[in-house]
């Protein structure tokens, strides 16, 4: 075995799967590497690059799952860092567990198809408790990038668009949200709503399903919606709350995305800019 490495994109949210099970979510050009050194005995060791406090099950999780689908057994030294912050709704999860998986796969010899690899992430994300629906839409923007429409439950991709070029920004307030915690009952009261936005990304209408979905959200987790309409109102495509928040995001084209910055600029949180990415992740070096 060699030292293995992977990279993933992060995504952003179309339509929260967590009150239905049917999500939808798009890939953007955020990145998460993850390295995969074996080591002699079967000691695991984890390190996140930048935030060493974050729980390390997730990593962990990825790298077991990978080894018993085929058999082996051993220990390894595993690094990941990201362009992604923490528990804010930008999919690092996701991205997290699906680098840790491709540079598991490169580090013992072996490849899977990109179904098999999301899937495995999945597991892992089950696994290690953070996600409630096993995040298979937010797995599959980042490992396939585009826009996928998808069957949580099912593990099924019911659609998938691929998009242009456009400009994202991502808003993100302080403060972390763990995916985990989500107070299940709750969120499932909005289900019903919920799937009239997944209807509209289904049929192609997927800027409206986000919108829909983002001032959905906001009422269903206590977020301030005024920063989705503000984007809205200084050109964005679209904007809604990334996953459970607190993060929001904002779809434009790239001339329009100086107002949606100089609109939010006054609230003094941290901006992200970035790209949608039609990428696919990636095994090895």
């Amino acid at each position: 075995m060699r030292k293995g490495r992977g990279m993933a994109y992060g995504a952003a949210s179309v339509v929260n799967a967590m009150p239905s099970g049917f999500g939808a979510a798009f890939g953007v050009g955020l990145r998460t590497n993850a390295e995969v050194e074996p080591v002699e005995g079967g000691a695991v060791e984890v390190e996140i690059m930048g935030d060493p406090g974050e729980d390390k099950r997730l990593a962990l999780e990825s790298f077991r799952v990978v080894m018993e689908h085929f058999g082996l057994r051993g220990g390894a030294a595993i690094r990941t860092s990201s362009e992604i912050p923490i528990a804010v709704g930008m999919k690092s999860s996701s991205a997290a567990a699906n680098a840790t998986v491709l540079a598991t796969l490169d580090a013992v010899g072996e490849r899977v198809g990109e179904m098999e690899a999301i899937r495995m992430g999945v597991e892992a994300s089950v696994r290690a408790g953070v996600t409630l629906t096993g995040a298979f839409d937010d797995a599959c923007a980042s490992l396939l990038g585009g826009l996928q429409v998808t069957d949580n439950y099912q593990g099924k991709i019911m659609r998938s668009f691929e998009l242009e070029p456009l400009s994202v920004v991502f808003l993100v307030p302080e403060g972390k949200r763990y995916s985990g915690r989500v107070d299940v009952a709750r969120i499932r009261a909005y289900a019903r709503t919920s799937l009239l936005a997944f209807e509209d990304a289904l049929a192609g209408r997927y800027w409206q399903a986000m919108l829909l979905n983002g001032l959905l959200m906001a009422h269903a987790f206590a977020i301030d919606p005024s920063p989705i309409v503000t984007a809205i109102k200084n050109g964005a495509l679209s904007a809604g709350i990334c996953g459970k928040g607190p993060s929001i995001c904002a779809v434009s084209r790239r001339e329009d995305e100086g107002g949606i910055v100089d609109g939010w600029s006054g609230l003094g949180f941290r901006m992200i800019r970035t790209q949608t990415n039609s990428n696919h992740g990636r095994q090895g070096d």
